[in-house]
């Protein structure tokens, strides 16, 4: 049990209650209608401020009926009610308001009161939602706490039951004002199992469903910690499932994610390493016919995503070649016939992206093609619309073949593939080019093409489109400064620097590429990688 003291325990009684009487039908239409939250929020408060405001003993049956489904409103429904976290403890203490007024009632002699675990779970999600942070998250646990002395000494109507528990380990996970909120979530979860295992109660068996909250807030916690911990927890499920024979404490594929996840948020430099470990441990599992450990596309996109560092920082020339390779399986459980394989634009791009900047592979530019291609048959030809190509992955090939290095032979061939991709990007609605696509086209034409009478004919006519366009974005427009002679970039641009160029030409520029410009230009635009 968690640690008790004196000065935390529950001030005041808080017991909740059934009545057994039927609650008016037109009172609980109103409670429950479509109102708008303004409107609602001032009739709950109406209805909670006539029952609390009145003496003990002297409130009627019908009132007496509205105080359940009064409860119930205030902790299920914030979002109806448009409650945010600065009135969110105004909710909380509602239901307990008119849980103590039901109490004091029950005192009063009023025998048809009986208080039941559901009423405590109510207040305790009051309090979980209410914003409150670790104050709140003491306040559940401490009536947890009560629930289950209540139950341990007789009254069979308040035992707390898998909601109880999971509420409160869920406010610790919301907890994020407390640095030990993780910890504080999992110790309630070892209660949990302790006092399932003891016999001092049959309905707090675990379940998968209480540990992920848990696995979740060791993941986003950003603790060197974090990813061990996550495991450790991952290793006592399979302990609770095979030791203690508590089947439902079963780790399935989400709970794995969630732990690939945390080494992804980690800066270990052997995360990678650990990520693949577990995601073939998962595959292992899966051949052996555990259905709850089996990959699906999250895990592929985890296990690619954790290839990101090798690539980008350290230049891992393989890093691109694996992350290739384990699309290619996942493309292959797909069209097996396994639909948690189904691939989508997100995990493409990323493998088209590390192909793009492994510049140290010859030929690289035609692998991040061909991950395109793939992409488009996948989405055309097999109907898989999350496939959809769009911007960013043809972009993505533009730039791989605007980096190639070699023989002239070689360059002439990256950059009839940039152009052809461009024309298939300009062809579809939702590839438009962008400002950045027009960006990394320049620089195509600019260190691909050897002849400058060509470059300026192409680079004119780019020009001319992405104006039209409205894409001249700072990277297009000095990528096309490079590109031109100086006699055609006069002609087109007027000797004008990029500020004083019509803002018709950047119209569709996007946000983040516009700042960028301002705080840039701000300081010296000619100190610009061109």
């Amino acid at each position: 049990m968690p640690k008790r003291s004196r000065s935390v325990m529950l001030t005041t009684t808080v017991v909740s209650a059934a009545l057994i009487i039927a609650a008016p039908p037109c009172v609980n239409a109103y409670i429950t209608s479509g109102l708008p939250a303004h409107t609602h929020r001032a009739f709950l408060r109406k209805l909670t401020d006539d029952i609390c405001s009145q003496s003990v003993g002297s409130l009627s049956p019908e009132e007496m009926s509205t105080c359940p489904m009064l409860m119930s409103a205030w902790a299920s429904a914030p979002e109806k009610l448009n409650l945010s976290s600065d009135n969110g403890r105004e909710r909380a203490l509602a239901v307990e308001g008119l849980l103590k007024r039901m109490i004091d009632e029950r005192r009063a002699g009023n025998t048809k009161v009986v208080a039941v675990t559901e009423d405590y779970n109510a207040v305790m999600k009051a309090w979980s939602m209410s914003g409150e942070g670790s104050k709140a998250a003491v306040r559940a646990e401490q009536i947890l706490i009560q629930m289950q002395d209540l139950y341990a000494a007789g009254d069979k109507n308040v035992q707390p039951n898998l909601e109880s528990f999971q509420i409160v380990i869920e406010a610790w996970t919301r907890a994020s004002d407390e640095p030990n909120a993780p910890a504080r979530a999992q110790q309630i979860l070892e209660w949990m199992s302790n006092t399932y295992k003891s016999g001092a109660n049959d309905l707090a068996k675990p379940e998968t469903q209480c540990f992920i909250p848990v696995l979740k807030a060791w993941a986003s916690s950003r603790k060197l910690e974090g990813p061990i911990m996550a495991e450790h927890l991952i290793m006592w499920m399979q302990h609770l499932q095979f030791q203690e024979e508590i089947e439902s404490a079963r780790p399935n594929t989400l709970c794995f994610n969630i732990v690939m996840s945390s080494w992804l948020k980690s800066a270990d430099i052997t995360s990678e390493k650990r990520i693949r470990q577990i995601f073939e441990y998962m595959e292992s599992s899966s051949k052996k016919g555990n259905v709850d450990i089996r990959p699906d596309a999250g895990s592929y996109n985890i296990v690619i995503s954790s290839i990101s560092t090798a690539v980008k920082k350290y230049y891992d020339m393989g890093g691109a070649r694996r992350a290739d390779k384990i699309l290619a399986r996942l493309e292959n459980g797909y069209l097996n016939g396994d639909e948690m394989l189904r691939p989508d634009s997100i995990i493409y791009n990323q493998v088209i992206d590390y192909w793009a900047k492994t510049q140290s592979v010859r030929g690289h530019f035609m692998n991040a093609r061909d991950v395109l291609d793939r992409q488009i048959k996948m989405f055309s030809e097999e109907k898989v619309r999350k496939c959809r190509p769009d911007v960013t992955g043809y972009t993505s090939v533009i730039a791989a073949c605007a980096s190639t290095y070699g023989t002239v032979k070689e360059k002439r061939h990256a950059f009839d593939m940039a152009h052809l991709t461009f024309m298939e990007s300009c062809a579809e609605k939702y590839t438009q080019p962008n400002d950045v696509t027009y960006g990394v086209m320049f620089k195509a034409v600019g260190r691909l093409l050897n002849n400058s009478g060509e470059q300026d004919k192409y680079a004119g006519t780019l020009f001319k489109l992405c104006c039209d366009d409205g894409c001249l974005g700072e990277m297009a427009f000095m990528r096309v400064k490079a590109a031109l002679s100086k006699d055609v970039y006069q002609e087109l641009t007027g000797g004008k620097s990029y500020e004083e160029l019509p803002e018709e030409w950047k119209r569709n520029v996007t946000k983040r590429q516009k700042k960028s410009d301002v705080r840039k230009n701000g300081k010296n635009s000619n100190q610009l990688r061109p």
